[in-house]
């Protein structure tokens, strides 16, 4: 009876030690288990990400799931965490590697980054890499798009980081190193040819035209005879002033600009590391 009880106490402490039951035993570089792809995508997707691993030494990962509540958690984060420590996820003995989850059931994702890949995906790169090419397409519910722009832009991070410039706030378009302000830098829309038609179309044309029609309007009143007094205009009688009131034609109005003294703001160079080794973020697409 005593060895009854200690085997149900070790299957319940195993139970909740391996909180990842509707996975498989092993997975692959894109687990599907949400059934968002059909075979060929999973597998296309499958073969590039492979090939982003031996070519960079550094593991990519896409898992979808359609509850994490059957994971035993309600956090996309720790749950992607989870996923890449029970399943020994990574490249090397560093494990380096990239991982995006996405729970369909509360529409929650996470990407998380380790080893290797802290360097190569930056807090900034990761808020590229999902704000402007992976989130709007599969928001759109266009998955497919989605992993393979996620797949796109993780081999140029890396392809960056191999040759020692990881993709952050540096790095990026509109970047002022002297005073460290991030912006887009401003381009000429027109070529000086073009801009000097432009211009000439713009004002001297116009100006033309009104000089014109102001010379025809100067001929018309030739007949027009100068008055040396303005008796014409002024009553018999004389003038009475009948009523008054003051008009107000401009009015002067003061602007100061209140500062703005809150914290934070613009994106910060490097990775900022959590938990256990693991830099990333998460939300709802």
């Amino acid at each position: 009876m005593k060895k009854t009880g200690v085997l149900l106490l070790l299957l319940l402490v195993l139970a909740f030690a391996l909180p990842l039951p509707t996975l498989a035993a092993e997975l692959d570089a894109v687990t599907d288990a949400a059934g968002l792809l059909t075979d060929a995508e999973r597998g296309e997707l499958n073969d590039r990400a492979e090939e982003l691993a031996a070519q960079y030494q550094c593991a990519v990962y896409i898992v979808t799931l359609e509850d994490m509540e059957d994971m035993g958690t309600s956090d996309a984060y720790d749950l992607a965490t989870a996923v890449y420590t029970e399943y020994d996820l990574g490249y090397g003995e560093e494990k380096s590697g990239l991982l995006l989850l996405l729970s369909m059931a509360e529409r929650d994702y996470a990407l998380i980054a380790y080893g290797y890949g802290n360097t190569a995906f930056t807090d900034y790169g990761k808020d590229v890499l999902l704000d402007e090419e992976v989130l709007p397409l599969l928001g759109e519910d266009a998955y497919y798009e989605g992993f393979s722009a996620y797949l796109d832009t993780a081999g140029e991070y890396l392809s960056m980081a191999r040759d020692g410039k990881p993709f952050d706030v540096e790095n990026a378009p509109g970047y002022n190193e002297t005073d460290g302000s991030y912006g887009v830098t401003a381009r000429p829309k027109y070529d000086e040819g073009e801009f000097a038609v432009r211009l000439g179309a713009v004002i001297l044309l116009p100006l033309l035209l009104a000089g014109g029609i102001c010379l025809y309007w100067k001929r018309q009143m030739n007949t027009a005879v100068s008055a040396r007094t303005a008796d014409r205009y002024i009553p018999s009688d004389g003038f009475h002033l009948t009523g008054q009131q003051d008009t107000f034609l401009y009015r002067t109005e003061t602007r100061r600009r209140i500062e703005n003294h809150s914290s934070g703001g613009g994106h910060a160079g490097g990775t900022s590391m959590r938990s256990g080794g693991f830099s990333g973020r998460s939300g709802k697409f």
